[in-house]
């Protein structure tokens, strides 16, 4: 067994590739400082994927009243995302950036079917109980549809010193 940031792992993992979510968010932010710990341990690659719900082919313009966040251009936002994400990883850490177009949670678990990742590591927003009933959770998705390890660094997980 190995540990990481508190979390146990079976061996077996060495030179695996560890599918990171990114959207820029602070949830992201800690799950890519997690699992550039696990890969650190584990001789592993980390593979970055930006999902966005737009892209060129379904811009119709200018959409002033979108934030800039949905109606800005989808490869630059990711490549910014992207930038940050990988100045966050142990130097020695090999990273990849992947971007798609669609729904979050079901864009990830084909990802990671299809690369056939060993591990993806999702940070979970702080949210109430009820807003994560009434409105589902791209993480919670994950974790039911996922035909590999995920490990979920929670709201507390996040702050720097965690790790």
């Amino acid at each position: 067994m190995v540990k990481a940031g508190g979390a146990c792992m079976e061996d077996g993992l060495d030179g695996a590739h560890i599918l990171v979510p990114v959207d820029g968010s602070e949830a992201s932010f800690g799950a890519i400082r997690f699992a550039g710990e696990i890969a650190s341990l584990m001789n592993g690659v980390v593979d970055f994927l930006y999902v966005s719900p737009f892209d060129e082919s379904t811009d119709e313009g200018d959409v002033a009243w979108l934030p800039e966040s949905i109606a800005g251009s989808a490869v630059q936002r990711g490549q910014e995302i992207f930038t940050k994400a990988a100045a966050m990883l142990p130097a020695h850490i090999p990273y990849m950036t992947y971007q798609r177009v669609g729904g979050a949670a079901s864009e990830i678990v084909r990802f990671a079917n299809e690369h056939q990742n060993a591990l993806i590591v999702v940070g979970r927003r702080k949210s109430s109980r009820v807003s994560g009933f009434l409105l589902g959770s791209v993480v919670q998705t994950i974790i039911e549809r996922a035909q590999t390890r995920v490990i979920v660094v929670g709201y507390n997980d996040l702050c720097k010193d965690n790790f």
